[in-house]
C-alpha cells in the first residue's frame, strides 16, 4: 500500500503544509526550509505504526469523524523529540494526518509533552481487535535513520540493546552485533546488496574476538587481495552499509524514506542507489540537494519546497528545472571539482544534458553520461568554439589537467556545406566534435508512436476512442504550423553562409534557389521532424494533448518509451563513438 496525501498541521516550521503523493517523490529547496520535516512527520508515522500494529485500540469517539480505533503511543518509542514537533513552541497539538491509497487515514496528534494519540479513519467496521489496525492500514514504510560511524571497537550487547537502536541514530553502535546474529543466507544477501555499491569487494560475516576482557565483535571484507576491518573503511562504505542495512526488508508495497543521502555519498554512488532504490521498493520520499539524483528522476517526480507555500509545488515540465538548480545552489564550482575528478567533459548547449543521458542510453543501454564519470558542461552555440577548442589546452597549462574533450553542438538552421567547413575547423584542436543532423536535440523526441505509447501509459482514466489518430493529427499540424517560419529561416541561413563566400551573388536568386529545394524535401517526414524547431515543437504538441486528454507528457517519459529505430543512425553512430572515446 503506497502513501496517498501527507499533511500536517502547526508541525515544526509549518502551521499548514501538504503534499500530494506519487510512486516517485524528490523533494528539494533551500535549507531549512522544510524538507526534512515532512520525512519526520513520516519517521514518526513509522515509530506509531511500529508500536501501535501491536496493541489493541480503545473505541473513541473523535468529533467529526466518529468512533476510530485510537491508541495512545508514548514519547519514549518515537525517535523524534516531540518537545520540538509544535509550530512555534505552542500548547496545542501539533496534527499529522496521513492518506494511503485504500483511502484509509492515519491521523496523529502530537502534544509537547505526553503521549501521542493516533486513530484510524476508514471505512473498515470499528472493532477493538489487535491487528484491525495492520489489516485496515497496510503501511510498511521503512526508515534509513541519521548515519553515523561505526564504533572502532564494538562491544557484543544484549538483541534487546540491538532491537532497541535499530532504527535510530544509535544504530552504527551495534552494527556488527546485528549481523553477528543474522543467518548466513541472510547475511549473504545483505552482502550481495553491498556489493552493488563497491563491485568486487566482498564483506565477510562478523566473528568474535577477547580483548581486555571485552568480547569485541569484528567484520572483515575482501579488496582484491587486502582484507581490512570495516572501521579502516572510508565514511561513505560505511554509509553505503548501513543503508543497504534497512534497504535489505524493503519491497514493492514499501515507503522509503531516506533524508539527503548526497551528504554521503559521492555522485556515482547516488547513482546507484537510486537505481537500487528505484527497482527495489514501490514508493519513495528523499530529500536531496543533489544535481545527480535530480537529473536522473522524470521531472514530475521532483517536489519543489517553497517558502511560505502550504503545499509543495510538483514540476510539471522541463523548463521548471532551472528554478530547482536555483533553489538548491548548484554552481559551476561543482562541476570544476567533478571535472578535477573524471578528467572528462563533454560540451553541450543549454539545458540539454539530463536529455543528452537519456537518449544515451536508450542508444547502447550505457549510462556513461549519467553516471558522473564524465562532466557534462554548458556551451552557447557555434559562437563559442574557441572556448571548447582551446579548453584541453587551458586545463592542461593552469591546472594540470590532462582531459578528454568532446563536444555536441545543435545544428540550428544551418546547411550540410556551412556544418561540415566548421567540423573541419576543430579538427585540429583535439577535440571530438559532433554536430546534430537535426535543429536541436529535442527534435529527437518528435517520434509519433513513443508520444502515443507515453500518453497510454500515463492517462489517469480511459481514453477515448480514436486517441491514437488524433494524437497523431495532433503531431502533423503542429509540425506542418512551422512549415513557413523553418523554411525562411534556412533560406536566410544559406544565403547568409553564400554571401560570405561569394559576396556578389543574387540574394532574391540564392533565396529563392533555398525555398524551392526546402519544398521539394518537406514531403519526408524525417525532413520535416530535423528542422522544424523542436522545442517549440514538442512543447506545443504537449499542451495540446494535456488540454485534451488531460495526461501530461514529459521528455524523460517519451524518451522512456523510444526505441533504438526511433533515433536516427548518425545520433546512434555519435553516441557509440562517444562511448568509445571516454573508455579509452
Amino acid at each position: 500500500m503506497l502513501i496517498k496525501s501527507l499533511e500536517f498541521f502547526d508541525f515544526k516550521t509549518y502551521p499548514h503544509f501538504g503534499i500530494s503523493a506519487r510512486q516517485r517523490n524528490v523533494l528539494v529547496g533551500p535549507n531549512n526550509i522544510g524538507k526534512s520535516t515532512a520525512l519526520d512527520a513520516l519517521r514518526i508515522a513509522f515509530d506509531v505504526l511500529r508500536f501501535a500494529n501491536r496493541r489493541k485500540p480503545e473505541l473513541k469517539s473523535q468529533g467529526s469523524d466518529g468512533v476510530c480505533p485510537t491508541y495512545m503511543v508514548p514519547p519514549t518509542v518515537i525517535q523524534a523529540d516531540l518537545r520540538y514537533c509544535v509550530h512555534n513552541l505552542e500548547d496545542g497539538p501539533a496534527r499529522i494526518h496521513l492518506k494511503i491509497s485504500n483511502g484509509a487515514i492515519l491521523k496523529m496528534n502530537i502534544p509537547p509533552d505526553g503521549e501521542v494519540e493516533c486513530y484510524l479513519v476508514s471505512d473498515v467496521r470499528v472493532q477493538r481487535s489487535a491487528g484491525v489496525l495492520e489489516r485496515a492500514f497496510p503501511l510498511d514504510i521503512v526508515v534509513v535513520p541519521t548515519l553515523s560511524p561505526l564504533e572502532q571497537n564494538e562491544e557484543l550487547v544484549t538483541e534487546e540493546t540491538v532491537e532497541r537502536n535499530r532504527f535510530g541514530r544509535l544504530a552504527s553502535r551495534s552494527f556488527r552485533t546485528f549481523w553477528y546474529r543474522q543467518t548466513d543466507s541472510e547475511f549473504e544477501a545483505f552482502a550481495d546488496l553491498v556489493s552493488l555499491g563497491w563491485p568486487g569487494l566482498r564483506i565477510q560475516k562478523p566473528e568474535l574476538e577477547r580483548a581486555d576482557g571485552k568480547t569485541i565483535v569484528r567484520m572483515y571484507f575482501r579488496d582484491g587481495p587486502k582484507v581490512r576491518e570495516v572501521q579502516w573503511a572510508g565514511f561513505g562504505f560505511q554509509v553505503w552499509m548501513q543503508t543497504m542495512m534497512h534497504l535489505r526488508n524493503a519491497g514493492q508495497n514499501s515507503v522509503l524514506v531516506l533524508d539527503e543521502p548526497d551528504v554521503y555519498l559521492h555522485p556515482d554512488l547516488q547513482h546507484r542507489l537510486l537505481k537500487i532504490v528505484s527497482r527495489r521498493v514501490g514508493q519513495y520520499f528523499i530529500a536531496t540537494h543533489s544535481t545527480e539524483i535530480i537529473n536522473d528522476v522524470d521531472p514530475s517526480d521532483v517536489l519543489i519546497i517553497r517558502p511560505g507555500a502550504r503545499s509543495a509545488k510538483r514540476i510539471r515540465n522541463d523548463d521548471e528545472f532551472a528554478s530547482v538548480y536555483e533553489s538548491i545552489g548548484s554552481s559551476e564550482n561543482a562541476q570544476f571539482a567533478r571535472l578535477a575528478r573524471t578528467k572528462k567533459v563533454l560540451y553541450v548547449e543549454g539545458q540539454d544534458m539530463r536529455l543528452l543521458a537519456k537518449l544515451a542510453k536508450v542508444v547502447n543501454s550505457s549510462e556513461f553520461l549519467s553516471d558522473s564519470s564524465v562532466t557534462l558542461m554548458k556551451i552557447d552555440g557555434f559562437a563559442n568554439w574557441t572556448r571548447v577548442s582551446t579548453s584541453a589546452w587551458v586545463l592542461n597549462q593552469f591546472f594540470e589537467f590532462e582531459v578528454k574533450v568532446a563536444s555536441i553542438f545543435d545544428r540550428d538552421y544551418r546547411g550540410d556545406t556551412e556544418v561540415q567547413e566548421f567540423v573541419d575547423e576543430l579538427k585540429g584542436s583535439d577535440v571530438l566534435c559532433f554536430v546534430l543532423p537535426v535543429k536541436e536535440i529535442e527534435n529527437l523526441l518528435l517520434v509519433p508512436d513513443a508520444i502515443k505509447s507515453a500518453v497510454g501509459k500515463h492517462a489517469r482514466i480511459q481514453l477515448p476512442l480514436g486517441w491514437e489518430e488524433r494524437i497523431e493529427a495532433i503531431y502533423s499540424s503542429v509540425i506542418e504550423g512551422f512549415k513557413e517560419q523553418t523554411s525562411h529561416k534556412i533560406a536566410a541561413k544559406f544565403v547568409e553562409h553564400e554571401l560570405t563566400k561569394k559576396p556578389k551573388s543574387d540574394l532574391p536568386t540564392l533565396f529563392s534557389l533555398a525555398l524551392e529545394e526546402f519544398g521539394k524535401n518537406w514531403t519526408e517526414p524525417e525532413f520535416r521532424r530535423a528542422k522544424v524547431p523542436g522545442k517549440e515543437a514538442f512543447s506545443s504538441i504537449v499542451k495540446a494533448i494535456q488540454a485534451e486528454f488531460g495526461v501530461t507528457v514529459t521528455t524523460s517519459r517519451v524518451t522512456d518509451e523510444m526505441r533504438l529505430n526511433d533515433i536516427p543512425l548518425v545520433v546512434r553512430n555519435m553516441f557509440n563513438d562517444l562511448e568509445v572515446f571516454f573508455r579509452d
